[in-house]
């Protein structure tokens, strides 16, 4: 059954999972040697023994503060990833449901969110900033060939999954498409299309009101170039499957962007919010009690 599950998922968040030998302690928790042995080889040294330990200190200290904040992912971002998973492993939802991994997988997603949605906390009232000079200097070590590529920002509801109580007759598809419709026919009569993503949409970005960054226009797939090529700016379209979801899409508006430029300072700005992040949990240890038996590594 091991062979479905895709190891991006399978990190190590599996403290006091099983008795084993502490091996560090943070705070009111523990850390057993099992959380960090799936890492070990033969050749690995004490030193990056005790560097997968400070890993999953920082990891352990970061969950406490999710418990502490509150930070819950919502239930229809965790069916998308769940999806997704089965997808990725090229077997049915039903399928992926019915492994005996299917409740660790769960448990994995939903802290990948959380720590997401950590990070999203911390840095959301951040002032980082890059200068002129900084960006020039990146520009001068990867100038680019100066072409302008077509990018394109979107809004969209995707719905991979819906409550079936009420028709045992109609297949799972036609239940949503008819929900999507009538979502159409309310946005079509004034309702807000934002305010029912954040509703209904079971894609992340109905946190944004279904509204994507910016796109670029060839990297998208087919099914969606194929239904966007239908549409002007802020009309709707129908109902379309994609991967293991309906959706209906519009457009919101269309550029042309140096996309290394853009590339450039996203890469900057990432690392400096890697930066800014890294020292809030630095600071996060160093109020922290942390004890560590290097002896046992």
């Amino acid at each position: 059954m091991k062979k479905y599950i895709l190891l991006t998922l399978l990190f190590s968040l599996n403290v006091l999972a099983a008795p084993n030998s502490i091996i560090a302690i943070v705070n009111d928790d523990v850390i057993t040697f099992n959380s960090i042995s799936n890492d070990i080889k033969e050749e690995t040294t004490k030193e990056q023994k005790l560097a997968l330990v400070n890993r999953q200190i920082d990891l352990n200290l970061q969950l406490q503060k999710i418990k502490e904040l509150g930070i819950r992912p919502k239930k229809s971002s965790i069916n998308t990833a769940l999806n997704n998973v089965a997808v990725q492993n090229n077997i049915t939802f039903a399928k992926l449901k019915s492994l005996t991994e299917f409740d660790q997988i769960t448990k994995n997603i939903n802290n990948q969110l959380s720590l997401r949605g950590l990070k999203q906390f911390v840095l959301k009232d951040n002032k980082i900033e890059l200068s002129k000079n900084e960006i020039n200097t990146a520009l001068l070590k990867n100038p680019g060939n100066g072409k302008l590529d077509d990018q394109i920002r979107i809004a969209q509801i995707a719905i991979s999954s819906i409550d079936r109580t009420d028709s045992m007759i109609q297949s799972e598809d036609e239940l949503i498409q008819n929900f999507l419709l009538d979502l159409v026919n309310k946005i079509n009569n004034g309702e807000s299309f934002s305010a029912l993503a954040k509703l209904y949409s079971q894609d992340p970005s109905y946190k944004d009101g279904g509204e994507s960054a910016w796109l670029n226009e060839d990297k998208l797939p087919e099914v969606f170039k194929h239904n966007l090529s239908k549409l002007k700016a802020g009309e709707l379209s129908a109902p379309f499957k994609a991967g293991q979801g309906w959706r209906i899409i519009k457009i919101i508006d269309k550029r042309k962007v140096d996309n290394n430029l853009a590339l450039i300072k996203l890469t900057l700005m990432r690392n400096k919010q890697d930066a800014y992040f890294n020292n809030w949990v630095k600071k996060l240890r160093d109020k922290a009690y942390i004890e560590i038996f290097e002896h046992k590594l």
